[in-house]
């Protein structure tokens, strides 16, 4: 008996349906084809990251003390970065001093405002408690 038999797939059959390709789903279909979705632009990095420097960290953590959470006075007080490059630096610093357990200066969070206009409650149903 020769060996060449064994490690050879059998021929393909295009007999049998169940090997032929699967038909496309629904989900597989390009997004356009549906009007009622919106098309999402694609994400484009407009300029590089620029990673802060000591003296730019040093600002920060002297401004976030004497600021706490007013981001725009932080802004101010830092010179080189924006409001949302200074919250997503207060972010990533405030996760790093969570996790190291230090003693360092973390203001508490704004606290939440009251809706406008909350949802109605449902008014009790009288005799059914």
């Amino acid at each position: 008996m020769g060996l060449s038999g064994i490690n050879s797939a059998p021929p393909p059959s295009s007999a049998n349906p169940a090997s032929a390709a699967p038909a496309p789903t629904p989900s597989s279909a390009p997004f356009s084809e549906d009007p009622s979705k919106k098309v999402r632009k694609p994400y484009t990095i407009t300029k590089s990251r620029e990673s802060w420097t000591e003296q730019e960290h040093d600002k920060f953590l002297e401004a976030l003390q004497l600021f706490d959470r007013d981001w725009k006075k932080i802004e101010a007080f830092v010179g080189s970065k924006t409001v949302i490059q200074i919250r997503s630096h207060a972010q990533k610093y405030f996760l790093k001093v969570q996790k190291s357990g230090t003693s360092e200066h973390v203001p508490p969070p704004r606290p939440k405002r009251k809706a406008a206009h909350p949802y109605p409650q449902k008014a009790p149903r009288n005799g059914r408690i």
